[in-house]
């Protein structure tokens, strides 16, 4: 996953990127890594044809299983804006910390890392592409609250979600996706 420092407006380099997770260091590269198993929220894209008309095409392999079906249920669960890992882990008859292991040795990530990296993720596309407000934002993403979203912001990119939202957005961003 690329990390970005939005303080200096620079990529961190990997060197400098923490692969350590609760005392443990990963020996292997993680099999999923987050950018190749992120599901968009959005199901089609726009599409601008020769003769200048504009169409929206489906987005190919938008939700294609990893092959792992406790990770293809986190997936989905975590797409669908629900964040409870405790709840999850009991319907497969797992521990918090069984979940944690599992999620670390598949995607790099301890679990609750995992659930707020996919939750940031999914609140950039909601305020890059969408007029949606805070409080949709919020909620759509499973971040919660305005205020548990306002602090999220300060912590990974140390500004307001709308600041956010001016600093992701391009010209024709807006309806790009849908």
């Amino acid at each position: 996953m690329r990390r970005w420092n939005y303080e200096r407006d620079q990529e961190v380099p990997e060197e400098k990127r923490r692969r350590r997770a609760g005392g443990r260091t990963l020996a292997v590269r993680p099999q999923f890594p987050l950018d190749e198993i992120y599901i968009t929220l959005f199901s089609e894209r726009r599409v601008y044809a020769p003769d200048g008309t504009i169409h929206y095409e489906p987005i190919p392999q938008r939700a294609a299983d990893t092959g792992v079906e406790l990770l293809d249920d986190l997936r989905r669960m975590l797409s669908e804006g629900k964040s409870n890992l405790k709840t999850f882990g009991e319907g497969y008859g797992l521990t918090p910390s069984d979940v944690n292991g599992l999620v670390l040795a598949l995607t790099g990530m301890e679990a609750i890392t995992f659930r707020i990296a996919w939750q940031m993720r999914r609140v950039d596309e909601l305020l890059r592409y969408t007029d949606l407000s805070i409080e949709e934002v919020a909620r759509q993403s499973g971040v919660g609250s305005t205020t548990n979203l306002f602090y999220a912001c300060h912590r990974d990119f140390h500004c307001s979600p709308s600041q956010r939202r001016r600093h992701l957005r391009q010209a024709n961003d807006l309806g790009r996706y849908r």
